[in-house]
C-alpha cells in the first residue's frame, strides 16, 4: 500500500473510530454497532476505544505524516482522550447558570423563538420572582448572553441527529429537547471549545516562545485553572466558549498586528463583536485593534484618512458580530441596547473594587483558588522588558477587565469554580505564564542552587510543622498517625503563623489591620451581613462553629445550658462584621449577665454607639446605629462589660431603610 493510502485509510478508520466515541458520549453509552444501547459501552470497552483512537492518531499524524508533526500537537491531542473519559463517566452538563444558556438553545433550534415559558416551566424556575413577571414585551426574561446557546446549536442538530437514529433502530429517546441526548450533545459540544481553547492558545504561544515553553504554558492553562473545570463538569456554561472567542480574537489580532489591511480589521471586529456575544465583557478587547491604530497613526504615518476608514471597517464588523445580542435583547426587553446590564443598575461600580478579597480570598479568590495565574500576571515583567511589542499592547485589556472583574457585584462569581469571570483572560495570562516559564528557566540555568533552594525550603518547614505538632500533644510522640492528620494540622500552623501561601500577601494585610492570626483571613473575608447571595442575613450567633471565625479576641469558649449555646465574655469581646456599603442598622444584642447585673458598652469601629444593663436573665437590648458608625467591608463591634461577665447568645443587625 502507498503511504497516501494508508493515510487515507487511517484517517478514515480513525473519524470511524472517532465517531464512534461521540456516539457513546451524545447517548449515553450506546454505540454505532448498538444504536438501541442493549449493552452500555463499560469504562473498559471506552478506555480500549481511546486506544485504538490513540494508536491510529499516532500512527497517521506521526509515523505516516508527510512532514514531520509538532510532538506538542500530538500531546495535546492524545491528553484529550483521558479528559473525554473523565467528561463521559464522571462529569456534569446541567448545572447552575448552565440552564440559563440551555433555554437559548432548546427555544431556537425547536421552537425559533426566544419565548422561555415552556422551558422555564419545564425546569421549575417558572415562578422565580425574577422570571415570573414578563417584561414590557411580554417575555421571560433573561440576564445571559445569547451567544453560548447560538454556537450550541450545531451540536443540539448532533443530538437530534443521533436520537432520531437510535429512535429508528427501536430505542426509546426523549427528542423533546430536554432528554438525555440533547444535553449530551450540547455538553460535547462545550467540551470541545474548552479544547479549542487550549490549542488556539497554544498557537498564540507558539508564535513567540519556545517548543517546549509553549507546551507547558498550554497544559498549565488546560489542567491548572479553572478551564479543565468548566470543559468537564459545567460545560454548557459560557466560559468555554467565551475562552475559545477570546483566544481566536487574539491569534487573529496577533498574525496581522504588525501590517494589518483595511479587510482584517472588518474580520477582527466581526470575531470581537461575536466574542461579546458569548461574554460581554470580551468588549474590552477591542482595546487591542483600538490602541493599534492610533499607534500606526501617531508613530508609523498611517494616513489619518486610511486610519479612520479601518476603524469604520473595525465598528461595522463589531457591530455585525454583536448583533445578535442586540436583537435578543430587542426581543426580551424591547430595546437593542441595554442602559444598565440586566443584572441590576448597580452590578458593575466601577468606583468599588474588591481587590484583594476577588484575587486572594478563599471565596473564589483568583489567585488562591489558581495559584499558577500568578505566573500569568508576574510574567508580564519579563514580557514587558523582553517582548515589549506584544506585551504592551495587552496589558491595557489585562488591567481593565481585571478591575472591571473586581467591581462585578458578586466579585466571588456565584457558584464558581476559581473565579470564572477571568475566563477571556485566560490566553493573555497564558503568554505571562510562558514566560515566567522562560525566565525561571533561564535564572535556574545560571544559578542551579535557587532551584535546590527552593526544594528545600518546603522540606525544612514541614520539618518544623511536624516538630511543632509533637511540641504542642497534636500527634503522639509514639504511636501511629494518619497522613492526612500530619498535614492538616502542619497546614494549620503555617496558615496561623503566616496565612497560606495562596492567600499572601491579602492575609498579611488582614493581620496588620485587624490585629488577629493571617489565617482567620481564609474563613471570615467573604461573609457579609446582607449583601447578595450566602450573607449572613444579619445574624452573628455566637455560640454556632460556623460563626466563629466573625469572632475576635475576648470570648469563651462554648457553653450550653438550657438548649442556649453562648459564650461569655473575657473582658471587651469583639465580633467582625462586613458590610457592602456603610448604612444605617439597628443592632439586637441577646445576652445575660453571668453573676450581678452588669453595664455595657456597645462600641462599633472604637466609638461608643450605646450602653445597656444586663440582668441574670436573657434579655434583648437593640441600638440604632447610623451610618456614620460604619465603613465599608470588615467592621469592629466590641461588648465592653465594666464590670464581670456577660453572656452573649447572638448579635443581629438589621436594615433600618429595607432591602437594597
Amino acid at each position: 500500500m502507498s503511504a497516501v493510502r494508508a493515510r487515507r485509510a487511517s484517517e478514515a478508520l480513525l473519524a470511524l473510530l472517532a465517531l464512534d466515541l461521540g456516539v457513546v458520549v451524545i447517548t449515553g453509552g450506546a454505540s454505532l454497532l448498538d444504536l438501541r444501547g442493549d449493552h452500555v459501552v463499560s469504562p473498559a470497552a471506552f478506555a480500549v476505544r481511546c486506544g485504538l483512537v490513540a494508536l491510529l492518531f499516532l500512527l497517521r499524524y506521526g509515523a505516516l505524516a508527510p512532514d514531520r508533526t509538532d510532538p506538542a500537537r500530538l500531546v495535546l491531542g492524545l491528553l484529550l482522550l483521558p479528559a473525554l473519559g473523565q467528561f463521559h463517566f464522571a462529569g456534569g452538563r446541567l448545572g447552575g447558570d448552565g440552564i440559563s444558556y440551555y433555554v437559548y438553545t432548546r427555544s431556537l433550534a425547536k421552537d425559533a423563538d426566544l419565548d422561555f415559558t415552556n422551558e422555564y416551566t419545564h425546569y421549575g424556575w417558572i415562578d422565580r420572582a425574577d422570571i415570573k413577571v414578563p417584561t414590557k414585551t411580554g417575555l421571560r426574561r433573561s440576564i445571559f448572553a445569547v451567544g453560548p446557546g447560538l454556537v450550541s446549536i450545531p451540536f443540539f442538530g448532533l443530538g437530534e441527529a443521533v436520537g432520531r437514529l437510535q429512535a429508528q433502530a427501536g430505542a426509546v429517546v426523549d427528542l423533546s429537547g430536554y432528554g438525555d441526548v440533547h444535553v449530551h450533545a450540547v455538553g460535547l459540544g462545550g467540551f470541545l471549545f474548552g479544547f479549542a481553547a487550549v490549542l488556539l492558545t497554544h498557537g498564540l504561544l507558539r508564535r513567540h516562545f519556545s517548543k517546549s515553553v509553549a507546551l507547558l504554558a498550554a497544559l498549565l492553562l488546560w489542567f491548572a485553572t479553572f478551564l479543565h473545570w468548566y470543559m468537564t463538569q459545567q460545560p454548557i456554561m459560557s466560559h468555554v466558549s467565551s475562552a475559545c472567542g477570546a483566544a481566536l480574537v487574539l491569534l487573529v489580532w496577533d498574525k496581522d498586528r504588525v501590517a494589518r489591511r483595511p479587510s482584517g480589521y472588518a474580520v477582527l471586529g466581526l470575531l470581537l463583536g461575536f466574542a461579546m456575544c458569548l461574554r460581554w465583557q470580551n468588549g474590552v478587547l477591542l482595546l487591542l485593534p483600538g490602541l493599534e491604530l492610533c499607534r500606526r497613526a501617531t508613530r508609523e504615518g498611517l494616513p489619518w484618512s486610511r486610519a479612520g476608514r479601518c476603524a469604520g471597517l473595525l465598528v461595522l464588523g463589531a457591530f455585525v458580530g454583536v448583533s445578535p445580542q442586540m436583537m435578543a435583547w430587542k426581543v426580551l426587553y424591547g430595546a437593542f441596547v441595554l442602559m444598565a446590564p440586566p443584572h441590576g443598575a448597580d452590578f458593575v461600580r466601577l468606583d468599588h473594587p474588591w481587590i484583594l478579597n476577588t484575587l486572594f480570598s478563599s471565596r473564589h479568590g483568583l489567585l488562591s483558588w489558581t495559584p499558577v495565574l500568578w505566573a500569568g500576571f508576574l510574567g508580564f515583567v519579563p514580557l514587558l522588558k523582553r517582548k515589549p511589542a506584544l506585551a504592551v499592547p495587552l496589558l491595557p485589556p489585562l488591567l481593565v477587565m481585571t478591575y472591571v472583574n473586581m467591581c462585578s457585584g458578586d466579585w466571588w462569581a456565584g457558584g464558581s469554580f476559581s473565579n470564572r469571570r477571568f475566563d477571556s483572560l485566560l490566553p493573555v495570562l497564558a503568554l505571562g505564564i510562558a514566560a515566567t516559564i522562560e525566565t525561571v528557566r533561564r535564572v535556574v540555568g545560571r544559578r542551579p542552587q535557587l532551584a535546590l533552594a527552593g526544594l528545600a525550603l518546603p522540606l525544612v518547614v514541614w520539618n518544623g510543622a511536624l516538630a511543632l505538632q509533637v511540641h504542642r500533644g497534636l500527634i503522639p510522640r509514639d504511636d501511629t498517625v494518619e497522613g492526612p492528620r500530619l498535614v492538616g494540622h502542619a497546614a494549620e500552623l503555617v496558615s496561623d503563623a503566616v496565612g497560606f501561601p495562596t492567600t499572601w500577601p491579602a492575609s498579611w494585610v488582614f493581620a496588620w489591620n485587624t490585629g488577629l492570626r493571617p489565617g482567620q483571613y481564609d474563613r471570615l473575608v467573604g461573609r457579609y451581613l446582607f449583601y447578595r447571595f450566602n450573607n449572613r442575613k444579619g445574624r452573628i450567633e455566637i455560640g454556632a462553629e460556623d460563626d466563629e471565625p466573625m469572632l475576635g479576641e475576648g470570648w469563651s469558649r462554648v457553653v450550653t445550658s438550657e438548649d442556649v449555646r453562648y459564650r461569655t465574655t473575657r473582658g471587651p469581646a469583639r465580633v467582625l462584621s462586613s458590610l457592602d456599603v456603610p448604612e444605617d442598622l439597628e443592632v439586637k444584642v441577646r445576652a445575660a449577665a453571668e453573676g450581678d447585673a452588669v453595664a455595657v458598652i456597645l462600641l462599633v469601629n472604637r466609638t461608643e454607639a450605646g450602653r445597656f444593663l444586663a440582668e441574670a436573665e436573657w434579655a434583648e437590648h437593640r441600638f440604632r446605629v447610623p451610618r456614620a458608625f460604619w465603613r465599608r467591608e470588615l467592621n469592629d463591634v466590641i461588648l465592653a462589660p465594666e464590670s464581670g461577665s456577660l453572656r452573649v447568645e447572638l448579635i443581629e443587625f438589621a436594615q433600618l431603610a429595607g432591602k437594597r
